[in-house]
């Protein structure tokens, strides 16, 4: 794809003009005194297109009211994506990292990892906080990826751009504010916990098949027919992570017993204080205990990493399996857990042959890509998802927890880069493909 500067015309008019080469303006589609609209982020302005023979081919001239009009930053290299008769100037791409600026400018070393893959993608790449928002002038004031700047940033007002990256809590009205402004390019916007995800797969018979039972009815009761049904319960937060707050519930005579996760010692108790219990633990949920198949007496999970990249579509970019802390109620690990990438764990745990490896590998992936579209079609925009997956005793394949925000660190519990560089750059690939495509018109 080619690249473009742009500059300011010298020549004053009241026109609003886009000049080119005649070579581009014909590589392009365009014609001389078209008019159409020129698109910059979630900005539009109708302008007019004039030509000029002893223009360089990658200069591109916009007259002075465009470049007030639609906040367009010059110093940067752009592309250009002609859509019916809308040009689009880009990508302009928002990555939304931090709640207040403050907390953004100290952590700006951290964000460059996001810049690895600037020369595939191009134009104004900035990272912005909650509170540097401004829906009044829909505008935003940001820092820009530019390499030639000592610390790799700098500070800029921007239009609301084609494409945002959610990873960070926000405030209910500027979440709704940011859905109703940005519609489909405002991807991974709204967050879901184990209830809504559950609700959100329910009604699919082929889907419903690999979750576990979910209920948020907490009384004794309900308890009571897990323990009856599946010889167990577990009782989990909302919207819990890292396997705390997780307990096991079973029954042994008239007594109940609660074993809590990474803690060694269970405690009985009666019936009359399992309802005590539960009645502060209301706002949890009963879940179905899955046999998970162990190794070592370690429970193992897998994190499947979906993603959508440059082509638009879901793809795993990779699978790390967790071994559990010994005798730990969850997978997750801590203290003496370790970690392996997919196809070497699912030949030590099962003693698999690589291409039986390989197969299960791909059962998984498929399971999990259907969760995840199912979650886009139903939830909102969704392109990086963190899904994890449990085998039990007679090898099937259970999705346990679909995350939102999940930790992009985790390739590097098995020391795999590539994996790592990976999980940072997709978000941003397809945010270049929304951006660039027209996905930004709110709808």
């Amino acid at each position: 794809m080619k690249r473009f500067l742009l500059y300011q015309s010298e020549c004053e008019t009241k026109d609003f003009v886009i000049t080119f080469n005649e070579k581009i303006l014909n590589e392009l589609g365009l014609e001389k005194h078209q008019e159409l609209t020129l698109t910059y982020g979630k900005r539009k302005q109708q302008v007019v297109v004039k030509v000029h023979s002893l223009l360089d081919e990658e200069r591109v001239f916009i007259s002075s009211n465009i470049k007030t009009s639609l906040l367009i930053d010059l110093d940067v290299k752009y592309e250009f994506s002609l859509k019916n008769n809308e040009l689009i100037i880009g990508p302009v791409i928002g990555l939304l990292l931090g709640k207040t600026e403050t907390r953004l400018e100290k952590n700006l070393h951290h964000y460059v990892i996001y810049t690895m893959l600037y020369e595939q993608i191009n134009g104004v790449l900035f990272v912005f906080s909650e509170d540097q928002i401004d829906f009044d002038e829909e505008k935003i004031s940001g820092y820009i990826y530019d390499p030639s700047k000592e610390n790799n940033w700098r500070k800029a007002d921007l239009p609301f751009p084609g494409a945002i990256y959610r990873r960070v809590e926000l405030a209910s009205p500027t979440l709704k504010k940011l859905n109703n402004c940005m519609g489909k390019s405002f991807f991974n916007s709204n967050y879901f916990d184990k209830w809504q995800f559950w609700k959100w797969l329910e009604p699919c018979h082929e889907l419903v098949e690999n979750l576990p039972k979910t209920t948020k009815k907490i009384n004794l009761h309900a308890v009571d027919e897990f323990i009856d049904r599946y010889k167990g319960a577990y009782l989990k937060p909302k919207s819990g992570s890292r396997g705390k707050g997780i307990h096991y519930i079973e029954k042994e005579d008239e007594h109940y017993i609660i074993s809590k996760n990474y803690e060694d010692e269970s405690k009985k108790i009666t019936t009359e204080e399992m309802r005590s219990f539960l009645r502060k633990h209301y706002y949890y949920l009963l879940q179905e205990p899955i046999r998970l198949h162990t190794y070592e007496n370690r429970k193992v999970d897998y994190r499947v990493i979906l993603q959508k990249n440059h082509t638009g579509f879901w793809q795993c970019t990779g699978m790390i399996a967790r071994f559990g802390q010994t005798n730990a109620i969850s997978s997750n690990f801590k203290a003496n857990g370790f970690a392996r990438d997919g196809i070497s764990a699912l030949k030590l745990q099962f003693g698999y042959d690589e291409l039986t490896a390989f197969n299960k590998y791909q059962e998984i992936v498929r399971i999990c890509t259907k969760m995840a579209k199912r979650v886009d079609q139903v939830g909102g925009g969704y392109a990086d998802l963190g899904i994890d997956v449990g085998i039990d005793e007679d090898e099937k394949i259970w999705v346990i927890e679909m995350n939102k925000r999940h930790d992009h660190d985790f390739p590097l519990m098995i020391k795999d880069r590539k994996m790592y560089y990976l999980v940072k750059s997709n978000p941003v690939l397809y945010a270049k493909y929304l951006a660039m495509n027209g996905f930004n018109d709110g709808s």
